[in-house]
């Protein structure tokens, strides 16, 4: 095993195909940030237009979210975790309300462990 940071998503996660429509299109995100213990932290929900998909940089999100808007997001360069969104009505945590995205996108985050306390 090596403590190597890979340059490019490992094929399976990479879908050039895909990441050429991306660009234009809405998406909304989701995070669930864990603890160590795998317990959660917080939640946060955003959506925006894609700016751009690249498989070294990533996916440059545009933010139209009220407290956002303006703001970009890079998610990782893993098209393999965007989903086509079902047709409806999205409500954000936040309470804003989103019409028909494009694309849907979930992520978990884990924490690291405390470090040891030597004291």
């Amino acid at each position: 095993m090596t403590d190597e940071i890979l340059s490019a998503p490992p094929p399976e996660h990479w879908d050039q195909a895909l990441a050429d429509t991306l660009p234009g299109r809405i998406i909304l995100v989701g995070l669930t940030f864990l603890d160590a213990d795998g317990e959660i932290e917080d939640v946060e929900q955003f959506h925006g237009v894609i700016l751009s998909a690249d498989p070294e940089e990533g996916i440059l999100v545009d933010l139209l979210t009220k407290e956002e808007d303006g703001d970009t997001y890079l998610l990782p360069p893993q098209t393999s975790n965007i989903r086509s969104a079902q047709p409806g009505t999205y409500t954000l945590a936040n309470g804003e309300v989103l019409e028909n995205p494009d694309f849907v996108s979930n992520w978990t985050i884990q924490g690291p462990e405390d470090p040891a306390n030597d004291d």
